[in-house]
């Protein structure tokens, strides 16, 4: 009898064994999905970052919005808008590519010889923004 005990409680311990193991399994998977997602998400918000910062760049150099399309467009990956702001596409690797994922949305606003930007990046056409830069050159003039 003492002995048909001791196999019912070995079973008993290796069923709950079992289910706490299959438990920290499904933890661990979980973590591990999460983890790669918020992976890709900080890779995406790099190379947003990366885009606004080349942008930002070129705004400081250009003088008037036609010049700024002129230096984003390559491969024919860039536009300009009637409220004169510049719309430029780019690929996942940052490559300029006319069907990117990735859009960037620069404003140019001149007051004076003064130009303020908005620097707005997109992911896959989505309406929310992956990162917003705003920034501001001066070009001289104004009272001269």
């Amino acid at each position: 009898m003492k002995n048909k005990q001791a196999i019912t409680a070995f079973y008993m311990e290796m069923l709950v064994l079992i289910v706490v193991f299959l438990g920290v399994l499904l933890t661990l998977s979980r973590m591990f999905a999460l983890s790669k997602e918020q992976s890709s998400d900080a890779r995406v918000l790099t190379r947003a970052v990366r885009l606004a910062e080349n942008a930002a760049e070129l705004v400081g150099e250009a003088r008037t919005p036609e010049e700024l399309l002129f230096m984003l467009n390559e491969n024919d990956n860039a536009a300009l808008s009637a409220d004169g702001s510049v719309r430029a596409r780019y690929s996942r690797d940052m490559a300029p590519d006319k069907g990117g994922e990735f859009w960037v949305d620069v404003t140019w606003e001149d007051s004076s010889g003064f130009v303020r930007s908005d620097i707005i990046v997109y992911w896959m056409y989505g309406g929310e923004p992956v990162y917003t830069l705003q920034t501001a050159a001066y070009l001289g003039g104004g009272g001269e």
